[in-house]
């Protein structure tokens, strides 16, 4: 209950949000450029077609506190949507120390319902495809990520901000494949810095 609760607040301020805001400071046509670095923790790892694994959660991740770093392009296709793409790495270790890396090339599409010129805050859906390796194995797996972006405007085209939410990955095997069972879901909250330049 408390957790639908939360939720129902967060959606309730996110739908109130745009009633303070100011009229549309941006065009349709002008750009963004942003350039984001920081830290992701593993939040869970759900095997989906087997039970007794269920899921992992946290420590059980057995993933250890990774990084993140990308850039992005995007432009307004009316005056609260931006539309365009990103290239991203994120890396963490596991227990045993070997390195997992994801590079996500997506589609990236912004909702900005609050822009004054010196304050932005955006909320982002990134879905594309994500080049997977660990230890000596590699495959290519299906990449979403929802992430929220507060954004304070130093000057009229530089801007700092701080972005977070969670980041998706899936690994899916089919039914002829002996890693059927081992099908998954794994999730990373990422925390950003983000330096955006518009024009």
């Amino acid at each position: 209950m408390k957790r639908f609760v939360l939720a129902f607040l967060a959606v309730l301020l996110l739908c109130a949000v745009p009633v303070f805001a100011r009229d549309s400071y941006y065009l349709t046509g002008d750009t963004i450029f942003q350039i984001r670095a920081g830290v992701n923790f593993p939040t869970f790892i759900s095997f989906f077609r087997d039970p007794d694994m269920g899921t992992k959660t946290f420590e059980d991740t057995h993933l250890s506190l990774g990084g993140n770093a990308s850039l992005s392009y995007q432009g307004f296709l009316n005056e609260s949507f931006v539309l365009g793409g990103q290239i991203e790495y994120v890396f963490n270790y596991s227990v045993g120390g070997k390195l997992l890396t994801t590079v996500p090339i997506t589609a990236k599409l912004t909702y900005m319902p609050v822009q004054t010129g010196k304050f932005d805050f955006g909320i982002t859906l990134n879905l594309g495809a994500a080049f997977i390796r660990y230890n000596e194995g590699k495959y290519l797996a299906p990449y979403a990520a929802l992430t929220i972006t507060p954004t304070y405007y130093f000057s009229d085209n530089w801007g700092l901000g701080v972005e977070s939410g969670m980041m998706l990955t899936a690994e899916i095997y089919t039914k002829n494949n002996v890693k059927y069972n081992q099908s998954a879901f794994t999730g990373l909250l990422p925390v950003s810095l983000v330096l955006s330049y518009r024009h």
